[in-house]
């Protein structure tokens, strides 16, 4: 079934921000005494903000609100910003040849609204998606399927003409729940994970980009 548009995650996918995340969130725990083990950093990666907070505070038996816990590690992200996130090799050079395809495309990520359009502004490309869905936008983050379905509702297309780009188990188990053809593109935090749900698993966004024909078809 030819596809009509491309839903892209945002961290470590777009922009290389997992270290940014990763030093705000232990910078968060080390100001409560608290070291992060890598099988909760593991675990982290895609999920929506708050349901990471709340994961946070009952694998680590925190005293923290996970609402306030969230904001703080929020805050302190968005505050960092500057110099701390970069866009992926090749994302410019993707964009431009889905225009050139006249394809349609979202944004559905699991961070808070503030902070995806911070970064989508900072790297340049906040005008260059017709829609962006945020986690604050859904009743459930990923690994559930409503993120990426409410960006094709959004787009007016049906799910199964829609391609995900993905970096983590837990988008890619959100995309395949949601019907959509699926593309990992790990980065050095998540090559090392279980992508084998993905359609497919390319190195970067240069190599979407030289196989876009064959993936659109």
């Amino acid at each position: 079934m030819t596809i009509e548009a491309v839903l892209f995650d945002l961290d470590g996918l777009m922009v290389d921000s997992e270290a940014h995340a990763l030093a705000t969130w232990r910078e968060v725990m080390a100001r409560r005494g608290v070291e992060l083990d890598q099988a909760t950093i593991d675990a982290m990666l895609g999920q929506r903000l708050d349901e990471t907070a709340r994961m946070v505070v009952e694998r680590l038996a925190l005293a923290d609100d996970p609402r306030a816990l969230g904001a703080e590690k929020s805050a302190l992200q968005i505050e960092r910003l500057d110099g701390n996130v970069t866009a992926m090799p090749g994302l410019f050079e993707l964009i431009d040849a889905l225009d050139s395809r006249g394809m349609k495309r979202a944004v559905a990520s699991s961070g808070v609204r503030p902070y995806v359009l911070a970064v989508l502004d900072s790297i340049g490309v906040a005008r260059r998606f017709e829609v962006v869905v945020t986690g604050d936008d859904v009743a459930k983050g990923k690994p559930a399927p409503d993120a990426f379905l409410r960006a094709a509702e959004r787009l007016d297309v049906r799910s199964q003409r829609c391609l995900v780009l993905e970096d983590a188990p837990n988008g890619i188990a959100a995309a395949k729940a949601a019907g959509m053809r699926c593309v990992a593109v790990p980065n050095a935090f998540t090559r090392t994970l279980d992508l084998s749900a993905a359609d497919r698993v390319l190195p970067s966004l240069n190599a979407v980009r030289d196989a876009l024909d064959a993936l659109l078809d």
